[in-house]
């Protein structure tokens, strides 16, 4: 891929998740993270990082992969993108459509991120 589209998926990366993704040699699969799907997809005009966000975690929800929910649900809280009053809807609505077990996963996994947040700030001062 072309240093250009690198940079621009980096830069993208570095705005959706806020933070840099680590360097890995030769990993075909970072490469198409950070060339195909954030240089390419992400970076696309026509919905903007907040409706992005919203489309990722309803599928990541429905798929109920713990991980990357809590990546995606840790990225959209740290670089405010989405409420804690969205999240809690976007929970609630999903629950709706695609059953309350799943809706039960992601909301535990918000409730840990909040804590660990509202720790780091009473940390800090």
């Amino acid at each position: 891929m072309s240093d250009e589209r690198r940079a621009k998926g980096l830069e993208w990366f570095d705005k959706v998740m806020g933070f840099r993704p680590p360097v890995i040699p030769d990993d075909p699969f970072l490469d198409a993270t950070v060339d195909h799907l954030f240089a390419g997809v992400w970076a696309r005009p026509g919905l903007g990082v907040k409706e992005r966000r919203i489309a990722t975690l309803v599928v990541l929800m429905q798929l109920g992969n713990e991980q990357t929910l809590r990546l995606h649900f840790g990225a959209a809280m740290k670089q405010k993108q989405l409420t804690d009053t969205e999240i809690d809807e976007l929970i609630l609505h999903v629950a709706h459509y695609a059953g309350w077990p799943v809706a039960a996963i992601s909301s535990q996994i918000v409730r840990a991120l909040r804590a660990e947040r509202d720790k780091a700030a009473k940390a800090s001062g």
